[in-house]
């Protein structure tokens, strides 16, 4: 496979749903958006479809209108008799706000007045539109943007209009929002640098950059030809030396089309790794095997032998030409070298891979390529279902009771005499009721009504 290598920590694009999110949301023109960001016309389409999101992008809008056009706005209403359904600029928006039951005109308002309305049902739906981000962004700083303080006072409404007007070079797309101003160019060009920009603004810091940049597209093309350029292709894990989470947004990121020829995914995994590898068939359509090795020994695990035995099988019995190899073990150097005929992908990680296995790969002409350039920031659903599961199972440990037996136990204990209809009453008054209560040290406890 001739391929151009690009091994370094560098080869990595930057990711933009955040930031477009706010830039949508603030009332950019659409085709300002789509123009500067072609690939992400399904993420417009996706967003203009979403009755809170149009709201609250009309909402701004017409804000940003009118500090921009306050004179003129103000002459029209006042001399010309013409409220704002009335004036060019705003028609569009407030018909698209009455087709979506909300009409802010009013007879006898001004401009103040105007903005003091739209600041609070701004403030008012804000939060119908915080799961169109990703939870692990903060959402009082998000949110902060949008929500002008006192937004119903002149003072603030005048001061803001004021700041807004004299520096709007400063503000992204020239539509308003509510921050510090300052001269950083195009604040929402991606996701990294807004999201520091943001957090800045509160005095803090964002850290998790590999929530915002993924690897990049020379990568995933050069995964894509790997596995369209071989008959049959497999990805083979070696599960104590790959990340379960990096390995989950790996699949997540790289085209579902472009890797539905992968025959399957081979999981070999010891009984002390992480149980998350048990629920990566939940994000993905290829088939998983998930071969649990055990030990015979306690302290020597066998998955590297299992899993060798196993690649040798697929290439051997089962005329599997191809192996995406997830492993950081430079112990596979040895499986790598002596099956030339087969073809070989290897996905590492960097803090577990040394430099003497990377220029093996590369004297060998085997691409390989970094799990940890993947953006992690897409698992969501992934890490809700494993942390589920592991809270029941724990969960259901301490507190599973046979309420029946609880009850009959009750009685026997007291040496109490008590007819079925006195039974049935406690049971629906008392052990039915029952709750589960959290204390401020976190304890949990069960609560019986008094």
């Amino acid at each position: 496979m001739d391929v151009e290598y690009d091994n370094s920590i560098f080869y990595q694009s930057v990711q933009k749903g955040v930031s477009l999110t706010v830039a949508f949301l603030i009332g950019t023109k659409m085709d300002v958006l789509v123009d500067n960001n072609p690939n992400e016309k399904e993420l417009f389409e996706r967003l203009s479809k979403e009755k809170d999101a149009v709201i609250i992008r009309t909402l701004c809008n017409i804000r940003s209108n009118l500090m921009l056009n306050y004179t003129n706005t103000e002459r029209n209403i006042v001399f010309n008799l013409q409220n704002l359904d009335r004036q060019e600029i705003y028609k569009d928006d407030i018909k698209t706000l009455i087709k979506n039951d909300i009409n802010i005109i009013k007879v006898n308002y001004k401009v103040n007045r105007y903005l003091a309305d739209i600041n609070a049902l701004i403030a008012q739906r804000i939060t119908t539109i915080k799961d169109l981000f990703p939870e692990w962004v903060k959402w009082d700083y998000l949110k902060s943007l949008f929500v002008m303080p006192k937004g119903q006072s002149e003072e603030m409404i005048k001061a803001e209009s004021k700041k807004f007007i004299q520096s709007r070079l400063s503000y992204p797309f020239t539509r308003y929002i509510y921050w510090h101003p300052v001269e950083e160019g195009n604040i929402l060009l991606n996701d990294e640098k807004f999201l520091k920009i943001l957090y800045r603004q509160f005095k803090d810091e964002f850290q998790d950059i590999s929530k915002v940049k993924d690897a990049s597209e020379s990568v995933k093309t050069n995964i894509y030809d790997f596995i369209n350029n071989n008959e049959s292709t497999v990805i083979v894990v070696d599960c104590e030396n790959s990340d379960a989470y990096k390995l989950a947004s790996v699949l997540k990121q790289l085209d579902r089309n472009e890797i539905e020829r992968i025959h399957k995914i081979m999981l070999y995994d010891d009984v002390h790794t992480t149980k998350a590898w048990a629920f990566l068939n939940k994000i993905t359509n290829i088939p998983v095997e998930h071969i649990l090795v055990d030990r015979i020994k306690e302290n020597k695990s066998l998955v590297d032998m299992k899993m060798c035995a196993g690649v040798s099988a697929s290439y051997y019995r089962d005329n599997i030409t191809s192996f995406i190899l997830c492993s950081s073990d430079s112990d596979f150097w040895g499986l790598i070298s002596s099956m030339p005929e087969a073809n070989f992908l290897v996905m590492i990680e960097y803090s577990k891979c040394g430099p003497d296995i990377k220029n093996a790969l590369i004297e060998n002409g085997t691409y390989y390529c970094s799990i940890d350039d993947f953006c992690t920031g897409n698992i969501k659903n992934f890490k809700m279902a494993i942390l589920h599961n592991e809270l029941e199972s724990r969960v259901k440990d301490l507190i599973e009771i046979d309420t029946n037996q609880l009850l009959d136990d009750i009685f026997t204990t007291l040496r109490m005499e008590i007819s079925e209809a006195e039974r049935q009453n406690f049971y629906k008054k008392y052990i039915q009721s029952m709750s589960l209560h959290i204390d401020k040290e976190g304890i949990m406890k069960i609560r019986v009504l008094e």
